[in-house]
């Protein structure tokens, strides 16, 4: 879910003249300063990749790539390959990049509709047995006059 998020962050800051390896360290100081309750998984993720590029020299977005094969979650596979093939394009990559986050704000988009039929489905029982129960209790009393 903060994949799309993430994305936006590095096409802003590529957009400011960042390059990509710089933007992801920016990104990753960034989520170290979120206080623990606001952080996730994958923020955590982005702060650990960031860390062991640092420790071991090997560039941020090569960590990323293992981390994201490691997880075989589609969308951050996708993502992880696209910006590892295409780490040394500079402009072209921010062209392409903005139509794939584009493309996870419309998949989110869609799976929080889904969640959002699904919840309505689940209310709809409680609701026609409040129904049913508001018919029979105005019912009851004409009913029992005219017995």
């Amino acid at each position: 879910m903060a994949l799309p998020g993430f994305i936006n962050q590095l096409l802003l800051l590529m957009d400011s003249g960042l390059i990509l390896s710089d933007a992801f360290r920016n990104i990753a100081e960034e989520y170290k300063r979120l206080p623990e309750r606001d952080r996730n998984y994958f923020t955590d993720s982005i702060i650990v990749i960031a860390k062991e590029a640092e420790r071991t020299g090997m560039g941020p977005i090569n960590g990323f790539y293992r981390f994201a094969m490691g997880l075989n979650i589609r969308e951050l596979t996708k993502t992880a390959n696209y910006l590892y093939e295409n780490k040394n394009r500079g402009t072209e990559l921010w062209d392409s990049l903005s139509e794939l986050a584009a493309d996870l704000w419309e998949e989110r988009k869609r799976l929080c509709l889904v969640k959002i039929r699904r919840s309505e489905l689940k209310m709809s029982f409680p609701l026609a047995v409040m129904l049913i129960s508001l018919i029979l209790m105005t019912s009851a009393p004409a009913l029992m006059q005219i017995t």
